[in-house]
């Protein structure tokens, strides 16, 4: 059963604190959950395996955890790939690391007088962002208040279709998605997109992005049309993997099984852990379409929220990234997951101490 798999408890947690009422923000979230399940409908698994892809936070609800400050504006000149990330990484970002292994994009595309951009791509082994510049082509700002955000400066827009895909791409993805505004100065507005694959590397593939007309939520959390248009372009996934392995084989207890690490991958973007456990998930096959069972809850703590991954910095801070998202696929007795996450912030490499998963502490060399 290739499936999404949505968390409700996850993204009732990240509306608590945003601004809309609880009657809205209850909207909101079950208009995520069916954009969600339309959305990965369309994702092709492989066919031998039950994959359930297992957002963090997706679509507004990511935006939640996100901290956005000013960013590049869109003035149709071609951003520095530091420029187009400066609102999403925080403004004390690693502009050097950014333009290191970022790239520019520059591809567009015109509809109902409004140019949609590609401006910039990150990634690694497994992750990318996506940065997008959206902007009226006569000059004048879009008609929302900017000041009434959901929280961390996310402007509660969407669009009423969405499909970025990976050309040849096969296997599965999770991530999110967001709306903010980098320079009110300007008539644009920015939509950032954030991804894990399952299977294969990133790079090499070609990104076909599709959008079609822009909404935004009222105070009733309705859509309501703020541009008509149907855009589409394409381009590659360009960028410097950066990404090192740290030493797997590792195996700790989980919930009475035996799991072991099967690949550490980190980057000053993001971090993912493989692991196999010595037993196959049990999923509910009678459960309703994108909702959780309390069975499948039960299971999802018992083989994927429970373990814990912390990444330790030199300052002595660590990252707590255990509500990661990831995938969970069962495999000839085992259960193989995924659990990955995209930094709110560029971290440089020397700058990692350790990886933690799950008690057991790896170090990073230097």
């Amino acid at each position: 059963m290739n499936r999404a798999y949505n968390d409700n408890k996850e993204y009732t947690e990240a509306m608590a604190g945003l601004q809309f009422s609880d009657e809205a923000k209850a909207r909101m979230v079950q208009n995520l959950l069916d954009a969600q399940e339309k959305a990965t409908d369309n994702v092709v698994s492989m066919p031998q395996r039950r994959k359930r892809r297992l957002p963090r936070i997706a679509a507004v609800g990511v935006a939640a955890a996100v901290v956005l400050t000013v960013g590049a504006s869109a003035t149709g000149v071609l951003k520095t790939a530091s420029e187009a990330f400066q609102g999403v990484f925080g403004p004390t970002a690693d502009t050097e690391i950014i333009d290191q292994i970022g790239r520019p994009v520059g591809a567009s595309d015109t509809s109902g007088g409004v140019t949609v951009t590609a401006d910039a791509i990150i990634g690694d082994k497994y992750h990318y962002a996506i940065t997008y510049s959206i902007v009226k082509d006569d000059g004048t700002a879009f008609d929302i208040d900017l000041t009434n955000t959901v929280g961390n400066g996310v402007l509660p827009l969407t669009f009423e279709e969405s499909d970025c895909t990976l050309s040849g791409y096969l296997g599965g993805t999770h991530g999110g998605s967001y709306f903010f505004d980098a320079d009110p100065a300007d008539n644009a507005i920015q939509y950032v997109e954030t991804r894990e694959i399952s299977n294969g590397e990133v790079r090499g593939h070609t990104v076909r992005a599709k959008f079609k007309d822009l909404c935004v939520y009222d105070d009733e959390m309705n859509r309501v049309l703020l541009a008509e248009g149907d855009w589409s372009f394409k381009f590659n996934l360009d960028f410097e993997d950066t990404s090192v392995s740290l030493p797997a084989g590792q195996t700790f207890d989980l919930n009475g099984m035996t799991a072991t690490i099967d690949e550490i991958t980190l980057s000053p973007l993001a971090l993912r852990v493989d692991y196999t456990v010595d037993s196959e998930v049990q999923w509910d096959e009678n459960a309703q379409s994108g909702r959780q069972s309390d069975h499948d809850s039960e299971q999802m703590n018992r083989y994927f929220e429970s373990v814990q991954i912390l990444v330790k910095k030199a300052d002595g801070t660590s990252l707590d990234l255990s509500l990661a998202g990831g995938s969970i696929s069962p495999e000839g007795g085992k259960t193989i997951c995924q659990k990955g996450e995209i930094f709110s912030e560029i971290i440089p490499l020397e700058d990692i101490v350790s990886v933690t998963v799950q008690g057991i502490e790896i170090p990073v060399q230097q």
